[in-house]
């Protein structure tokens, strides 16, 4: 919205405010001022110019040499045959940004133009663009080169606002002068006219009907005789132009007038194209074509388009334009003067499909009252009889089927200041709420009944006056202090502790936690090598409006995101990873419902470990670091974790000879293992040399922690004893430990392996374990004889469940 400072001024007193001072208010009133311009300073670029030289160039053109004064000279081109030798115009240089748009150099059969000679019209002085503006009108002997900004004097300060959707009636220079009364605490003045009645009646030359009230709320209209078009007065040019328009005649200037300062669009019809003669408010639907005041054909798209007909046709699409068969012209004498109030939504629709939006449907679209329709029917005509020339019939028409009246809520200051965190006194609050036109009626103390303004839709409830008063009172100003509501402290949930719970010890651990997207490409399925019944495969759940095919599907598996991040770490020269993620992943539902999620722990290894200093030495990642990992993770948690290394267990992804499936508290909760070599060249892990670690667990039913019970040292010593034992290869070492600790009678206070061997000397269906098992009781000091006793049960106990046998 394009408000000039001065028209505001007419409405509210200003002049002793600075406009960035208004500016501010205005913004700080939630109507964001974006800029301060003045409609008149590209006349600071416009120069007196003296013609020097004139050549015919041809047809209607002639070439000029203009000086400028200490400028220079310039070559024009020129249509004006009445421009003379030695005579001074205003020319607008290069560059030059007119109303009308800028100023360039312009090549005409090979000559060039340097700039224009303008007319009134062209710098917004009247609306006579017949010839061009001779200095010496405003200012004789003005020197060549002198810009007229210093010869006209001429300012007008425009306020660029940018007004929110739910406030059409800031669209107009009536409701921002409105909210600035509010602000400063001063009287608001009203559109002055004077309507003059004929004894002609409006109701004998034309009538008006609603067919179908839901999509047109009211229909007015003003019936003017004896009209004489044409120019409109300075006043109403100048007004139009700061707002942006263009003056056409001063029939239709007054209905862009009364729709700037009013806010309701009107339209002018020629009353004598109307047939019947009457006026009638129907929905037509898509198919339908019309013919607009631009001379452009339209057919009507949207399912309903409000029309304005005659007894014969359309004469106009409600809301949007007004139709060529009944414009306003030089021959026009007699108007029909129209001012409505129509369905918003079916205004914005009627716009969007025909591709079509004016400053009618940009302020319909926003929700208009239909109680202003009266007043500005009134206005509009009282002020063309003024300038036409021509008289108001007596009566005004108005279709009004259901009449939209103001909405009540009851109001409390003392509600009010509580939710603010402001203490206003009742008089203020009164003020600005009344200055805004809210009625406000005492029902007690500090306690009213708010009559809410039709013209202003965003107010229906309590809570938005409350909105108003901070917003026009002192909204930069409200306190910061933050509320105290009683907070009872409660642990985080269990899920969340759990999640912190391992983030904590897979960073302790020297692992990144990584981000991923939840969508990935549906190819990861073929790039994993996995089978064509695999759950993955069968179970993924579309996007319906993926971004792109990189994000077709959700997730069934954090692994994708992972394997994609080391992918881009490699191409990045960064060989080395250990990055871990926890996320959600997703299965289509075998019965159809929603997808099921589940919340997940991965992670992937590759490359080397260690910093390959002369403290630590360098080596590739295997296996024993991701299972190592996963054994650690289930310590922290306090469950007993199981590997599996039976065929049907293992991943699909993974490298059979290196893979396993893992088991916590008992429960399958995912694999472990070797990527495989061919998942590793699909998806271009060539960096890794082709090993890469990864595991994925399910971490729903998982414990945040583990219950630790404090044990106290012995103060006795213990005694330690290695032992290599021979067993099938196929047999767990964890159930080995297991056994191991399973006789509580047995003062065994720890028991670890350290080595696993395969080879010369050991059949290949066998291998040897290594052990260290540590002895030791709280009560006394074990003797060697205890020892050799427990060391040989052990031994007899490991051949009786494994068929183990010592191995010497």
């Amino acid at each position: 919205m394009l408000a000039s400072l001065a028209w505001l001024g007419e409405y509210v007193e200003l002049g002793d405010l600075a406009p960035e001072e208004v500016a501010n208010r205005l913004t700080m009133a939630g109507l964001e001022v974006e800029d301060i311009k003045d409609r008149f300073a590209f006349l600071q670029t416009v120069v007196v110019g003296q013609v020097t030289r004139i050549k015919d160039f041809g047809g209607a053109l002639r070439l000029l040499e203009v000086s400028a004064g200490d400028k220079g000279k310039f070559q024009v081109l020129c249509g004006d045959p009445l421009v003379d030798m030695g005579l001074a115009y205003p020319l607008a240089l290069v560059g030059t940004e007119l109303p009308a748009g800028p100023i360039k150099e312009r090549i005409i059969s090979g000559v060039a133009s340097q700039g224009m000679l303008v007319s009134e019209y062209e710098i917004g002085l009247s609306t006579d663009a017949s010839r061009v503006m001779p200095i010496d009108k405003i200012a004789p002997g003005a020197a060549p080169g002198t810009p007229l900004s210093e010869i006209l004097k001429k300012s007008d300060l425009v306020l660029d606002i940018s007004v929110t959707p739910n406030r059409a009636d800031a669209l107009s220079i009536m409701g921002i002068a409105r909210d600035l009364a509010a602000i400063l605490g001063r009287p608001l003045g009203e559109p002055k006219y004077n309507l003059k009645e004929s004894d002609k009646s409006a109701f004998d030359q034309i009538s008006v009907a609603i067919e179908d009230p839901e999509h047109c709320i009211r229909y007015t209209g003003r019936v003017i005789n004896g009209a004489s078009p044409g120019p409109s007065p300075d006043y109403v040019v100048a007004r139009l132009l700061s707002a942006g328009l263009r003056p056409i005649n001063n029939i239709v200037d007054v209905t862009n007038y009364c729709m700037l300062e009013i806010g309701l669009p009107l339209h002018a019809f020629d009353l004598a194209k109307i047939a019947g003669p009457k006026i009638i408010v129907k929905v037509y639907p898509a198919g339908r074509m019309f013919t607009t005041l631009d001379g452009q054909p339209r057919i009507l798209k949207a399912d309903r388009n409000i029309m304005i007909c005659d007894e014969l046709r359309a004469v106009g699409i409600g809301g949007v334009m007004g139709g060529q068969n009944t414009e306003v012209d030089e021959s026009t004498t007699d108007v029909f003067l129209e001012a409505a109030s129509f369905n918003q939504a079916t205004i914005r629709r009627t716009s969007r499909s025909l591709g079509l939006s004016t400053d009618a449907s940009y302020r319909f679209e926003r929700g208009l009252d239909p109680n202003l329709c009266h007043l500005a029917v009134d206005r509009a005509a009282a002020m063309i009889a003024e300038l036409t020339g021509g008289s108001v019939a007596k009566g005004r028409l108005d279709a009004y089927p259901i009449t939209v009246r103001p909405k009540t809520v009851n109001f409390s200051v003392k509600k009010c200041n509580a939710l603010l965190g402001t203490d206003h006194g009742e008089p203020e609050v009164e003020r600005v709420l009344t200055a805004i036109g809210v009625g406000l009626t005492v029902t007690g103390q500090g306690l009213y009944e708010a009559s809410l303004p039709t013209f202003r839709p965003d107010l229906t409830r309590e809570v938005d006056l409350f909105e108003e008063v901070s917003r026009l009172l002192d909204f930069e100003n409200l306190p910061t202090t933050l509320p105290k509501p009683p907070a009872p402290a409660s642990p985080p949930p269990a899920s969340y502790r759990l999640r912190e719970k391992l983030r904590t010890v897979l960073c302790g651990a020297g692992l990144c936690e990584a981000v991923t997207f939840s969508f990935v490409n549906r190819v990861f399925t073929d790039q994993m090598d996995l089978p064509k019944d695999h759950p993955w495969r069968t179970g993924l759940v579309p996007v319906l409006n993926p971004l792109s095919e990189d994000h077709g599907v959700l997730r069934p598996s954090l692994l994708p995101g992972l394997l994609s991040a080391l992918r881009l770490n490699q191409y990045h020269s960064q060989r080395d990873a250990a990055i871990f993620e926890l996320g959600t992943a997703f299965i289509a539902d075998p019965k159809g419902g929603k997808p099921l999620e589940g919340q997940r722990l991965a992670a992937v290894l590759a490359g080397d470990l260690g910093s390959g200093q002369w403290n630590e030495a360098k080596r590739p990642v295997d296996f024993w670091d991701a299972k190592g990992l996963l054994e650690l993770v289930a310590d922290e948690l306090g469950v007993p974790i199981a590997f599996s290394s039976e065929s049907g267990s293992l991943p699909a992804w993974g490298d059979p000879t290196q893979s396993a499936s893992v088991s916590l508290a008992g429960r399958p909760v995912g694999h472990l293992g070797l990527l495989s070599a061919k998942a590793g060249e699909k998806l271009g892990l060539k960096e890794a040399g082709g090993r890469v670690y990864a595991f994925e667990i399910d971490i729903d039913d998982l414990p945040p922690e583990k219950t630790t019970v404090f044990k106290l040292w012995s103060n006795y010593p213990g005694v330690t004893r290695d032992m290599a034992v021979v067993l099938d290869r196929d047999v767990p070492a964890s159930e080995v430990l297991a056994a191991l600790s399973a006789d509580p009678a047995l003062p065994l206070a720890r028991a670890t392996i350290f080595d696993l061997y395969q080879g010369e000397g050991i059949p290949p269906d066998k291998k040897s374990l290594a052990m260290r098992l540590f002895f030791q009781e709280s009560t006394r000091t074990l003797t060697d004889e205890e020892v050799n006793g427990y060391f040989n049960g052990i031994v007899l106990s490991l051949k009786k469940l494994f068929s183990a046998e010592l191995r010497g």
